[in-house]
């Protein structure tokens, strides 16, 4: 049976949670040359927060009140994803392309990617 992990956010999701505010304890961190560190060291000047995708979007919700939601969709043989994001301004489902993701990870990903790069 096959070991089911944690999924991280990456290297550039990581740069731009930074760069957004983020703060949070992390088991884990990226280096400011991409190499994954356990924790982090004071004297780590660039380190990155290594979060999993949920704690990210957690954040994006609970500090900047943007609802990332992933719709699972039966696309003939296998299920794809499509995301949709929700926030007070715009208070419906709207989506940021029409794409549909083959992973819900993926989906994830570009959602975090999507909302940090449009938050103010």
């Amino acid at each position: 049976m096959a070991t089911i992990e944690e999924d991280y956010v990456s290297f550039e999701i990581a740069k731009l949670l930074k760069e957004k505010g983020f703060e949070g304890f992390t088991l884990f961190s990226y280096s400011n040359r991409g190499s994954t560190m356990c924790g982090h060291w004071e004297n780590e000047i660039d380190w990155l927060p290594k979060c999993t995708l949920q704690m990210a979007m957690k954040w994006l919700r609970e500090k900047h009140n943007i609802n990332i939601d992933i719709v699972s969709v039966w696309n003939q043989k296998r299920f794809e994803y499509q995301v949709f994001i929700v926030t007070p301004k715009n208070a419906k489902h709207c989506y940021i392309d029409d794409k549909l993701y083959l992973c819900h990870e993926e989906a994830c990903e570009a959602a975090i990617q999507y909302s940090l790069k449009n938050l103010i």
